[in-house]
């Protein structure tokens, strides 16, 4: 029994001296190295984001519908007509993005540039995109009016022929079977329109810069730089 509580004993030691180095080399860490690594992982999201939404864009996988409106996605394969309208849609407002990417692309790049962590390593306590966040909270307004002043020349045309189709078929299945869908509001000025899709772009660029972060924090990479791998705890 001696022995025995004398070996559970050193088990326990060890247990707790493995523990304290663990926790001694997370503290060696200084103010400086959290924000390197931070500013490295958002250099590498931020490329991964825009490569990926660029990517997306030019597959025109992205319906372009706000969430506002998500039931016409939803419903696509239910509204007669619906389908082909809303990849005429998207295609034909990706194509005038897509010219347009670039200066999206550049103003992003400054926005990342100017970013500054006040506390590095609370901000990479908080979540594996809470860079992502942090960077959302500051500049969706500034990113949403410049992506307005971009895409002013917008036709919704087509986006006007989805509302209305949404709308009839809405009614007709409100009216004939006594099922319960929302009508859309078809009223929104030009301005109104062109700002509701300013955020909803900006908005997509900082879901896939999330997306991005967390991939990052989260799976190690053996070309990492080894101050970041360390600092986020993937080595």
């Amino acid at each position: 029994m001696k022995r025995m509580a004398s070996s559970v004993l050193i088990i326990m030691v060890s247990i707790l001296v493995l523990c304290s180095c663990r926790t001694k080399s997370v503290d060696t860490f200084t103010t400086e190295q959290y924000d390197y690594a931070l500013h490295l992982v958002l250099d590498q999201a931020q490329s991964k984001a825009t490569a990926d939404l660029f990517k997306q864009f030019n597959e025109f996988k992205e319906p372009m519908i706000p969430k506002q409106y998500s039931a016409i996605e939803r419903l696509r394969g239910d509204i007669p007509g619906m389908d082909y309208l809303i990849t005429q849609w998207s295609e034909a407002s990706t194509i005038f993005i897509l010219q347009v990417y670039g200066q999206f692309t550049d103003y992003a790049e400054t926005l990342k540039n100017s970013i500054s962590f006040r506390d590095p390593r609370a901000l990479l306590e908080e979540g594996d995109d809470s860079i992502a966040k942090l960077f959302s909270s500051l500049y969706r307004e500034d990113m949403a009016r410049v992506i307005l002043r971009s895409i002013g020349d917008m036709d919704f045309t087509l986006w006007h022929r989805m509302l209305i189709q949404y709308n009839a078929w809405a009614a007709s299945r409100n009216m004939l079977f006594n099922e319960s869908h929302e009508l859309m509001n078809d009223d929104m000025e030009a301005e109104q329109l062109i700002t509701m899709f300013s955020y909803h772009l900006a908005d997509l660029f900082f879901e896939h810069l999330a997306a991005s972060e967390s991939l990052i924090r989260t799976t190690p990479d053996l070309t990492m730089d080894p101050v970041e791998a360390q600092v986020l705890g993937l080595v």
